[in-house]
């Protein structure tokens, strides 16, 4: 009578036991844009302004309303940024960093940016 309720046990316990499965992989966090320069329309960081978010070292253009419209700038904290007269950063370029930015850009590219882009300072 013991054996055979021992035997029992043994073998409820093995049938009821978890099963160990393969391990569940996590879901790969997204990697997400962050904002790293604002453009203004005007000189003295002044008039409407733009904050452009991306992918660090990824080329953007300006959106309407700022293409060929922006007289200002800084990069955000531990990035320089570079502005291009070109879509798609192409031809030449002018670049900042967050201090002191620059109020007024020179005249070669004031009103006539089209596109940008941010690297680690």
């Amino acid at each position: 009578m013991q054996f055979t309720t021992i035997l029992l046990a043994t073998m409820a316990s093995t049938a009821f036991s978890t099963p160990i499965g393969a391990p569940v992989a996590e879901p790969a966090l997204e990697a997400r844009a962050s904002q790293l320069i604002d453009l203004w329309q005007d000189n003295g960081f002044l008039g409407l302004k733009f904050t452009g978010s991306s992918d660090v070292g990824k080329c953007e253009n300006l959106p309407n309303g700022f293409s060929n419209n922006v007289s200002s700038g800084k990069a955000k904290p531990g990035f320089r940024c570079t502005i291009w007269v070109d879509k798609n950063c192409l031809g030449t370029g002018f670049s900042f960093n967050a201090s002191p930015g620059a109020s007024s850009l020179p005249s070669w590219i004031d009103n006539k940016a089209s596109s940008w882009k941010c690297v680690k300072a």
